[in-house]
């Protein structure tokens, strides 16, 4: 009597056991559940705050292109003859202004979807994150060098813009890892206060934050031609245009894939 009433007690305290095993396994089998739930929600969630976010940048950027005043001109407009009316304002700069004092003019690659203002401030950060009309959003704006001239009067002048999602700014430098879209695409137009610049495309490559790219302050001279000829040398293909160290240049770098590198455009100022 009392072997059963022990085999009892076993099967009893074994069925209570397995159901409680069960109830703490659908417990977290529920758990499991639910944390899948929020990590698709928060992914979803955060696909669509970064697509909204470059919609309403797109708009924005869309929107002040109304103060560009006429098309950068062809090549064949560049003789002696013509180039003061090239020169001349393309752009309403003074409204760009008003709209926000940092603006210090704009940059476009003709055929590349690449036209927007550029702006330059105290500090190289803010406009990682803000807008034009300095609205909160990670596509950010085209800035100069804080150390640089805002009038790219330098030798050498650095211009920032983020390619990552969320951002186009300058998302088409990388088509320029193929010497193809170059050949299409080899012109840079910057519009300032005194009018209308023309730069032509010498280098383009990969290059760490820690690349003779970033530097600045140079001065005519043998040191300045050295980094010239580095950068040239750096280049992913010869673009066969000549640079020295009479030439004022421009660097414009963004972000590559991995966050840590960037992809930087070199070119030389023609007018």
């Amino acid at each position: 009597m009392k072997k059963k009433t022990r085999e009892k007690s076993r099967k009893a305290a074994h069925r209570k056991e397995a159901r409680r095993g069960r109830r703490i396994y659908s417990l977290l089998q529920g758990l499991f559940l639910g944390f899948c739930i929020c990590l698709l929600l928060f992914t979803v969630w955060k696909i669509g705050a970064a697509f909204l976010a470059r919609q309403a940048a797109a708009k924005e950027y869309s929107g002040l292109k109304q103060y560009i005043l006429q098309e950068p001109p062809p090549p064949g407009a560049w003789g002696d003859e013509a180039q003061s009316s090239v020169q001349a304002a393309r752009i309403d700069l003074a409204s760009l202004q008003d709209i926000n004092p940092d603006a210090a003019g704009w940059i476009e690659i003709p055929g590349s979807g690449l036209s927007y203002p550029v702006i330059h401030a105290s500090d190289n950060a803010y406009y990682l994150t803000h807008t034009f009309r300095r609205k909160k959003n990670n596509a950010g704006s085209i800035f100069i060098e804080t150390a640089s001239r805002a009038d790219l009067s330098d030798l050498h002048t650095i211009i920032y813009g983020k390619s990552g999602m969320g951002s186009s700014m300058f998302a088409g430098l990388k088509d320029y890892k193929k010497e193809k879209y170059r050949k299409a695409h080899p012109y840079v137009f910057i519009d300032l206060e005194d009018g209308s610049h023309c730069y032509e495309i010498f280098s383009c490559h990969n290059a760490p934050v820690t690349d003779i790219s970033y530097t600045i302050g140079y001065k005519k001279d043998q040191t300045y031609a050295a980094f010239l000829e580095e950068l040239k040398a750096s280049s992913l293909y010869d673009t066969g245009v000549a640079v020295d160290a009479e030439d004022s240049v421009i660097t414009l770098s963004t972000y590559i894939d991995n966050k840590k590198d960037r992809f930087v455009v070199h070119a030389r100022k023609i007018y």
